[in-house]
């Protein structure tokens, strides 16, 4: 296994839940020129505005859980009712994501049913948050057809520390599997207008194993502070990656169209040519 999946991996455990017969993923992409904060569109055009549904035209092989089939449904306002992912790939399954929020808007937990039960006998997984002064802790339990717990299993565990601004400044993880054994790491991130721009990998000896950095257009994040996805980078950043690169290797580069308001209304996947669609409703 090599860093960059090893890093798409990671990124995978975010909302998307376990979903039988998906591709590998490949890493996140950004882009290569500093944006002045002045510049951009702010989230207040767009607050009536929502993610009705993502559709993918060409091979999305690889490219994460983040450019896939998706539809959205709502509670009220941005508050996700059910999240529906279609099957990625001929083995795959149908996953239903059902949200669940607290008095203050917080979302709570994050139920997912696959379409039929895996090998191991689990039936879906269910992601509890709890919230601190300072940090969010995020566990995963995969759970069989009678509703208990599966036995035996290493139960992931993820603590996001936040600074003053409620941005994402460490991502800490414990029991994930990495060359077959498990093991803890963390990711290290660095801000610079509101986004971010690098994020340091260390493992558990605390040593840097690869860093990321990251490059921004100056538009509006559709997923920035959604309870769709804790991934630092997407819920952080005020503005869409449009490159990444892992220390000096390939720079993976995306290119967007825009609506009059500023949102992505495509992205498109410069290396494999792939255009994901983002529709929007109002609300």
């Amino acid at each position: 296994m090599n860093c960059y999946q090893v890093i798409l991996g990671l990124l995978s455990l975010f909302a998307m839940g376990c979903q039988q017969g998906t591709d590998a993923i490949a890493p996140a992409v950004t882009a290569t020129t500093s944006i002045n904060s002045s510049t951009a569109t702010t989230p207040a055009t767009t607050a009536n505005l929502r993610l009705k549904q993502m559709t993918v035209q060409g091979d999305n092989g690889g490219l994460g859980p983040y450019f896939i089939n998706t539809r959205f449904s709502y509670k009220q306002g941005r508050l996700l009712s059910q999240v529906i992912v279609p099957p990625t790939s001929p083995n795959a399954t149908e996953l239903t994501n059902e949200c669940t929020y607290d008095e203050q808007g917080r979302l709570t937990s994050y139920r997912v049913r696959y379409g039929q039960a895996n090998s191991d006998g689990s039936v879906g997984e269910l992601t509890t948050y709890t919230f601190g002064d300072g940090f969010i802790e995020q566990t995963t339990t995969r759970f069989q057809a009678n509703g208990q717990p599966l036995p035996d299993q290493l139960n992931e565990r993820n603590i996001y520390r936040l600074n003053t601004q409620g941005q994402v400044t460490e991502w800490q993880q414990e029991n994930i599997i990495r060359y077959g054994f498990p093991t803890r790491a963390r990711y290290v991130y660095t801000y610079e207008n509101g986004n971010i721009v690098k994020a340091a990998y260390l493992n558990a000896n605390d040593r840097t194993e690869f860093t990321i950095n990251y490059q921004y257009d100056d538009k509006v994040n559709p997923f920035n502070k959604w309870s769709y996805t804790f991934d630092p980078v997407l819920y952080s950043s005020r503005n869409n990656i449009v490159s990444a690169q892992v220390d000096q290797g390939t720079v993976y580069k995306t290119e967007y169209t825009y609506t009059e308001q500023g949102l992505p209304r495509t992205k498109k996947d410069v290396a494999k040519g792939a255009v994901l669609s983002y529709d929007y409703e109002s609300f």
